[in-house]
Formats: structure tokens, sequence, C-alpha cells
């Protein structure tokens, strides 16, 4: 069985955070096909231990022997193991050729492996084959690192090669890791991993992370950016309109997104038919001249044409019209 557990929080010690939000962050994370989460101690004790149900909770623990202050962690990560079963092993990987030194752990055996940045800059195919096998093998928790930003590719690559593997990820990728998001939408459009699963509840995700962190995620972040289904180019709107799976990988609405064709200066005659269907407009209009008129206000302004200046430029193709008709 895949499981993606998600270590966002435990990236987030240095931060001022507000203990309502982080706990909403992790009922939200709920409604997502997580596995896992993995808390810091100070998380933990920011949420007074209330943790939401239906969750397998993970720890960043260095000394063991504390592991009773934490009821509800099921699992510590851990550069020792407690003999009990509670403790995963922390192994960190710096080269593919380090994957060697794991043949004599079995599967037995709870590691989380960190590192592996290089695994897809070699030339050879025969290398990283052999690399996920020798994965396979030892059946980690997969934590890569995003040094080389491969990540997130490294960790959906594993989930295919490996039906039963485990990859932690954070949101966006916080702490150079693999990007959670990601790797769900991946393994979702691979490998139709939780096929009835929706994840509307990204958008949500991402303004609590943008208000815990204080930080403003690109609009065209992959995912979950505002504005990765706003298309203007209208070869592209044209080809959206007649097919969309030509160009989008998911639906917008999958992410609870919206499509939303832009005006500007890349834009096609498909665009302003689109446009003008779109605000309900029967009137005939000259398109090629709206579409010039468009081009010259997106080029004056510098980014794109909103519906209020789109329709001061029908007052001005209306008037264009009956001058012609006049003449």
């Amino acid at each position: 069985m895949i499981r993606i557990i998600d270590a966002t929080l435990a990236m987030l010690d240095e931060y001022s955070l507000n203990g309502e939000l982080v706990h909403e962050f992790l009922e939200t994370m709920g409604l997502l096909s997580i596995s896992g989460i993995v808390l810091s101690p100070k998380i933990y004790q920011l949420l007074d231990g209330n943790l939401p149900d239906g969750m397998v909770y993970y720890m960043e623990l260095p000394n063991m022997d504390e592991n009773f202050r934490f009821p509800g962690i099921s699992y510590f990560f851990s550069s020792f193991c407690d003999g009990l079963g509670h403790s995963i092993r922390n192994i960190q990987v710096n080269d593919v050729s380090e994957l060697k030194g794991l043949e004599g752990i079995g599967t037995d055996k709870k590691i989380r492996l960190t590192g592996l940045d290089d695994l897809l800059l070699y030339e050879s195919r025969d290398i990283y084959e052999r690399g996920m096998k020798q994965l396979i093998r030892v059946s980690p928790f997969l934590f890569p690192e995003d040094t080389y930003y491969c990540a997130s590719a490294i960790a959906a690559d594993y989930l295919q090669y490996h039906h039963n593997g485990t990859v932690i990820a954070t949101f966006t990728g916080i702490g150079k890791k693999a990007a959670t998001e990601q790797v769900l939408l991946a393994m979702r459009v691979v490998e139709r991993y939780k096929p009835n699963f929706s994840f509307e509840k990204l958008p949500r995700l991402r303004d609590l992370f943008e208000q815990l962190t204080h930080t403003q995620i690109s609009d065209h972040t992959p995912v979950i950016g505002r504005k990765i289904f706003h298309i203007e180019s209208g070869i592209h709107v044209d080809g959206v309109l007649k097919r969309p799976s030509n160009y989008e990988s998911f639906p917008p609405e999958l992410v609870g997104a919206v499509r939303k064709i832009i005006l500007g200066k890349h834009s096609g005659r498909t665009s302003i038919r689109y446009k003008l269907n779109q605000l309900g407009l029967s009137e005939v209009y000259e398109e090629e001249y709206l579409l010039q008129l468009v081009k010259e206000m997106s080029i004056k302004m510098r980014g794109e044409v909103t519906d209020e200046m789109f329709q001061t430029i029908m007052r001005e193709g209306q008037r264009y019209e009956k001058e012609n008709q006049t003449g």
C-alpha cells in the first residue's frame, strides 16, 4: 500500500505559530489522502497534545528516553532504535553509491532515508534503475532532499516502482524536500492513487500555510498556484476549449481551482468569442477589431485586460461598427 506522510509542521519550529491555525492545518491535511503527519516536540506542545483523529503521527525525537512524554505519537524518528518497534532509524545518503551500504539492512528494520539528491542526475538509466531496486529491497521511509530540484520526481517515481513504498514530503517542499501536493497529484494522474479523493481543500491549505509562515506562494506554483489555470495564449485557449485533457493533466476542479480565460497581447479570436459569450453578449461584434484593441490595451497596461476594460473596449467596438455601417 502506497503511503504519503507529510512533515510540513516539523519544519516550522522557527516560526511564530498560531495554535488554532496549526490545528486547522492538521485537520485540512487529514482531508487529503495523507497517511501520516510528522510533528516536532514544539508543535506537539503548542497543540497541548490535542491531535485530530484519523491520522498516524510521527515525531522527530533525538532522545528516545523522552518518548513517554508524547502520548498519541505512534513512531519516532531517531538515530537510535528503542527495540520496541516505536523508533525509525534515520540514515543520511549523500550519494547514490552509498546505497550499497544498505544491503545488509533487512525489510523488517524500519529506517528513514534522507538525501539521495543525485539519483536523477546520472546519464545512465541503469544507475537509476539499480538505485531504485536497492531502495525497494530496503523499503525505507524515503525523505528525498531537493538540492537539485528533483525531490518530488524521485518521491513519485519511487512510489511507482514500489507499490508498498512510503515517502515523506512537505507542503510546497518547505525545508528543501519533495512537495506533498505535487507527489499526491503525480500519483493520482499516473497511478490513479485514491481515485475517489478530492483535493479541493488544497486552496485552503495554501492559505493556512501562507498565514502560518507569513509568506506568499507564487501564483504559478504547480498544483496550488492561483493562476495555473489562467490561460492567455490564443492557440492554448482554442485547444483547451476543444479538449482540456490535451493541455491539462488534471481538471482544475480537482484541486479547487477554476479555469479562466485571460485577455492580453497573446490572445486570439477564440478568446474574444469566448469572452463575449461569457458576458452574455449576443450582439455581433467585429472580433478582429476587438482583438486589436485588446492587444493594444494589454501592451499599454503591461498585463491582463480585465472584464471592465473589455467592456470599455466593446463600447469602442460598437462605435467602430456604427461608423462603418454609416460609411
